[in-house]
C-alpha cells in the first residue's frame, strides 16, 4: 500500500497525466477497504440486520465513498490553508474523528434496534427509510487514508489541486466497489438461510435471530471504538 501512495505521490509530481495514476489510485481505495478495521463486518453486519437489499449494499458503498471522499478534501484544505496543523496534530485528529465514526456506529446500532423491536408489528416494506445507512456510510468514511490525504495535499502544494481531486475520487470509487461486493456476498448468504428457513428448523431459527444479533453487534463495536478513541484523547 505504502508504494502505491509513493507511486502516485510520483504521478502528481509528474508533468503528465498518466493513466495509470487512475489505476493505481483504484488500486489503492480498494486495498484500503480490504484492511482491517474498515468497515466490511459492519456494512455485511447492517445489510443483515436491515434485510437489505442490493440497491442498499449500493448505497452504503457509495455513502462511504462520498464521506471519505469530503473528509479528504476538508482536511486537505483546512491543512493546507488554514493552518490547522498548527492547531491539532493528525495523531489526535484521527482519533476525535474516530471518536465521532464509534457514535455514528452506535446510532446505526440503535437504529436497527429500534427497528428490530417494531418488526413485528410493521410488516411492510421499509426500505426506503436510509438513515442506518447514512450513518453507517458515514462513520465508514469519515477517517481519510493517508495515502489520499498525502495525494491531495501534495497536488495543492503543486498546484494540482483538480488532478489531485480526481485521484481522491478515484480512490473512493476503489472503496466502494469493495464495500458493495461484501454487501453482495452478505445479501447472499442472508437469501440463502432466509430460503432454507422455510423447510429447516434450524435455519428458521438462525433468519430470526440474525437480523437483532447483527444489531447489538454494531451498538456493542461502536461502543467499544468510541471507548478505545476516548481512551487515547485522554
Amino acid at each position: 500500500m505504502s508504494s502505491i501512495a509513493d507511486q502516485l505521490q510520483s504521478a502528481i509530481q509528474s508533468p503528465g497525466v498518466p493513466p495509470l495514476a487512475f489505476g493505481l489510485a483504484f488500486v489503492a481505495g480498494a486495498g484500503h477497504a480490504v484492511t482491517p478495521g474498515h468497515g466490511k463486518s459492519l456494512a455485511a453486519a447492517y445489510l443483515v440486520g436491515s434485510r437489505g437489499r442490493i440497491r442498499d449494499a449500493a448505497w452504503l458503498g457509495g455513502s462511504v465513498a462520498v464521506m471519505h471522499t469530503l473528509s479528504v478534501l476538508v482536511i486537505g484544505l483546512a491543512w493546507t490553508f488554514l493552518s490547522l496543523s498548527d492547531v491539532i496534530g493528525m495523531a489526535d485528529l484521527t482519533r476525535w474523528l474516530q471518536l465521532a465514526a464509534g457514535l455514528l456506529v452506535i446510532g446505526t446500532g440503535a437504529w436497527l434496534l429500534r427497528r428490530q423491536r417494531h418488526h413485528h408489528d410493521h410488516d411492510h416494506d421499509h426500505h426506503h427509510e436510509r438513515p442506518g445507512i447514512l450513518l453507517l456510510g458515514a462513520s465508514g468514511g469519515l477517517t481519510p487514508s493517508p495515502a489520499a490525504f498525502l495525494v491531495l495535499v501534495t497536488g495543492l502544494f503543486l498546484g494540482r489541486a483538480g488532478f489531485a481531486l480526481l485521484l481522491v475520487l478515484t480512490f473512493g470509487l476503489g472503496m466502494a466497489v469493495v464495500l458493495f461486493g461484501v454487501g453482495l456476498l452478505a445479501i447472499g448468504g442472508s437469501t440463502v438461510v432466509t430460503s432454507g428457513a422455510r423447510t429447516h428448523a434450524l435455519l428458521r431459527r438462525a433468519a430470526r435471530v440474525a437480523p437483532l444479533l447483527a444489531a447489538i453487534g454494531i451498538t456493542l463495536f461502536g461502543a467499544g471504538l468510541t471507548a478505545v478513541a476516548a481512551i487515547q484523547l485522554m
